[in-house]
């Protein structure tokens, strides 16, 4: 039975090609709209989040904070007159699964940065630093390498010359020693200009403007400069395969222990990890409104199908009568014109899907973002093709399926 009211629905829809692509329009425009503003929005959610990858999940930072995060929703940074002592991050450094532990000067805000000032001939300027990160993208000069493990040696941020320095030829510095807050470096290398016009809105909500923003010296160097200024941190990187939750329960337990009078709080600082999350939610949430706004088209297309089914159950009222004098039952008659009304709504939603998928990627092109095809994304909008063909085929079908027989004969 099912077998033939497919054999059915199918003839029914080849007989009638054109008039089957033109209801598949409203369909295939609506689906194409919603699928190119999804795709785009999850390749905005994949792009922050490789953004914010870099900033090492296996790294954990504790601090003190006077307010406990789940009191009231807000979050405070460190106690102004708190620090942590050598003696909490020794302990701390015992527990099993910790591979490197190092302090963080300076507030939450400004994370490893330290704010200083450099010195050449009189010539003063603000300077950021922090310790090196790795590979450098080099203007003038070298990058950091194994000889400047413990010397005094700097790379410094090129905005320190646009901004405060006002020198001609920045590669004058090369080699040349500064002085930052009473102690000599010799420079090294300058940075790259940052390409700040080249960036785009996704790029600049998930980029580390601390970093873009620093000069870099070696870790021992770094850890000299900070010396006079309190540890307002701990961080420490996980050895591979180290669960984080147990580690962070027992240095939490440990400076607890360590400090059984301090009113606040230790715990993780896991801001950088909440904004990630509030972008992610941002780019969801105007995805959503983008897509609601988008589906009105799929409400037209709807309404088209309903229109041209019940130009069909009028054309084809001789033949809805035979079919019922010769047995056919009214869910009979029904259950074909929904299918008939599904399969078109199915066939335009997966022309739909290619053609928004192509869409997202020529748009994508123009604003730098890669779209994402989740199985979510393709599952949803067929399912959704399908019911717009369900629900607004239903009251033609139902029509089809309460005509008297004679009437349609004869009619």
């Amino acid at each position: 039975m099912i077998s033939n009211l497919l054999i059915s629905t199918l003839l029914s829809l080849r007989a009638h090609k054109l008039r089957v692509f033109l209801t598949m329009i409203g369909i295939i425009i609506g689906i194409a709209s919603v699928v190119t503003i999804s795709t785009l929005g999850e390749g905005m959610k994949k792009q922050v989040m490789s953004a914010t990858s870099a900033m090492n999940t296996d790294v954990v930072k504790l601090h003190y904070t006077m307010q406990d995060e789940s009191a009231s929703g807000m979050m405070s940074f460190e106690e102004p007159d708190y620090s942590f002592s050598r003696v909490d991050m020794k302990k701390v450094r015992d527990i099993d699964g910790i591979e490197t532990i190092y302090p963080q000067y300076g507030d939450g805000v400004m994370g490893d940065n330290l704010t200083t000032q450099l010195d050449y001939f009189g010539a003063k300027a603000n300077l950021m630093v922090t310790s090196n990160r790795g590979n450098n993208k080099i203007k003038y000069g070298r990058d950091f390498d194994d000889r400047d493990i413990n010397k005094d040696v700097i790379i410094l941020n090129h905005d320190t010359f646009d901004m405060s320095l006002k020198m001609d030829d920045p590669s004058e510095l090369i080699g040349k020693a500064v002085a930052i807050n009473g102690y000599m470096y010799k420079v090294i290398g300058i940075l790259e200009p940052f390409d700040y016009d080249s960036l785009d809105n996704t790029e600049a909500m998930s980029l580390d403007w601390n970093t873009v923003s620093s000069s870099f010296v070696s870790r021992s160097s770094y850890n000299k400069l900070a010396s006079s200024k309190s540890i307002s941190g701990i961080n420490f990187k996980l050895k591979e395969g180290t669960d984080k939750q147990t580690v962070i329960a027992q240095a939490v337990t440990i400076l607890s222990e360590n400090h059984p009078d301090v009113k606040g709080v230790f715990k993780e600082n896991d801001l950088e990890q909440k904004n990630q999350k509030q972008m992610e939610d941002a780019i969801g949430g105007m995805t959503m409104f983008l897509m609601a706004v988008t589906a009105i088209s799929l409400l037209v297309g709807g309404i088209g199908v309903m229109n041209i089914m019940y130009v069909s159950v009028t054309e084809r009222k001789r033949e809805i009568g035979i079919r019922r004098a010769i047995g056919a039952k009214p869910r009979m008659i029904l259950m074909q014109f929904l299918l008939e009304a599904a399969f078109i709504t199915l066939l335009g939603g997966l022309i739909g899907v290619g053609i928004g998928y192509l869409l997202s990627t020529l748009v994508g092109g123009f604003v730098d973002i890669v779209p994402v095809m989740t199985p979510a994304i393709f599952a949803i909008s067929t399912v959704v093709s399908i019911f717009t063909g369900v629900i607004f085929g239903i009251i033609p079908a139902i029509s089809a399926s309460r005509m008297d027989p004679i009437k349609a004969i004869y009619n």
